[in-house]
């Protein structure tokens, strides 16, 4: 309420009169929130906290719709809704007032999902991506972009990435894996004998431990099959089921947990053969020969060369010879000095007069000195 002053003349007199005019006075409702310890306007944004609602309006209205004045509406749970509420006033005037409440009280989540399975026995032997996705209430707003691991070869490592949500809040995700991308390392040797081959190979792994070996020959048993003899987690291997004179090809094959895979090949042809010395081996004394034994062998002939000249020729009747350091041969004393040898035996068969000798086991060499 606001006076206007008017000028009334009243015979030669003015009068000032005060006059009452009324000025209109706007009507308005709308909400105040509280939420932890913090009290104002409601906000349009997310509240992460339980939230307490309060509708006022100015001046009292006849009526509100759905609102009740004074009472104190509460929010302790996830709310996604609209505070709306029309006041009414004497001549059927309105207001309205509407704002959206968002509420998230619960945390947000957040997976780590790698692009696939692991390789072999929960081991990855080439890279792999790992995705980062979450899940809330009030909805995600953005993950850490994916990450792809290619090494360096591990017993356990993890990929680590977070989520945010529209509310503000963040959440965490991981995936713990193991990897190792190196093939095993392998080495294989094949001995021929007679009537076998010893194989030996010697294989490593690292992190991720060997599973096993394998050894697969060919031809197999089986004429022309290739055939896997030995699958296991040992050094060495000895195939008896062979023919004398055939050449065959093994393979050896290392497999590690991770799937890791190497393989090498060797050859061998047993038979008949010189078994020591060692081809070429130096020695200071006189060695003791030996080869395979020949069957139905009766005695060996053995000869020693030093250059061109035998030096050498002996018959024993086991597949081994002792040599001295001086013995006599054609009416000569010898002496095994310095000096490369070579040396040769055949087997024989029957009485010795018969002179009925096989194929020759095999010549070497070695070196005194």
């Amino acid at each position: 309420m606001r006076l206007r002053r008017v000028l009334v003349m009243c015979g030669a007199a003015v009068v000032v009169m005060a006059v009452a005019v009324g000025v209109a006075q706007a009507q308005t409702i709308s909400p105040v929130c509280t939420s932890a310890g913090q009290t104002g306007d409601c906000s349009p944004g997310w509240y992460t906290a339980p939230v307490s609602v309060v509708w006022q309006a100015s001046p009292a209205p006849l009526s509100t719709d759905p609102c009740l004045l004074g009472i104190q509406y509460s929010f302790t749970t996830d709310t996604d809704t609209t505070l709306a509420c029309t006041g009414t006033w004497s001549g059927n005037v309105q207001s309205q007032y509407s704002t959206p409440l968002h509420i998230e009280i619960s945390a947000p989540s957040a997976t780590a999902t790698p692009d696939r399975p692991p390789d072999a026995n929960g081991w990855y032997n080439h890279p792999v991506s790992v995705t980062f996705a979450g899940n809330a209430f009030s909805g995600i707003a953005s993950c850490t972009a994916p990450q792809t691991f290619s090494g360096p070869a591990t017993t356990g490592t993890s990929l680590s990435g977070t989520c945010t949500d529209n509310a503000g809040k963040t959440a965490g995700a991981s995936f713990p894996f193991r990897y190792d991308a190196s093939p095993p390392s392998l080495s294989a040797d094949s001995q021929p004998a007679d009537g076998s081959v010893d194989l030996s190979w010697q294989a490593s792994s690292g992190p991720a431990p060997l599973a096993w070996i394998q050894v697969a020959r060919n031809p197999g048993v089986a004429a022309g099959a290739a055939d896997v003899l030995y699958q296991g987690g040992g050094t060495s291997y000895k195939d008896k089921r062979v023919r004398n004179g055939t050449h065959y090809t093994y393979t050896v094959t290392a497999m590690d947990q991770a799937g890791n895979m190497s393989q090498q090949t060797v050859s061998a042809t047993p038979g008949a053969r010189l078994l020591s010395p060692a081809a070429g081996a130096r020695l200071t004394a006189p060695p003791a020969l030996g080869w395979t034994a020949i069957p139905k062998a009766t005695y060996y002939n053995v000869q020693l060369f030093k250059g061109r000249t035998k030096i050498l020729s002996a018959w024993p009747a086991k597949p081994g010879l002792q040599l001295k350091r001086t013995w006599r041969f054609a009416g000569h004393r010898r002496h095994l000095a310095h000096g490369t040898y070579r040396w040769y035996v055949w087997p024989g068969f029957g009485a010795r007069k018969a002179a009925h000798y096989g194929r020759r086991i095999g010549s070497a060499t070695f070196v005194i000195h």
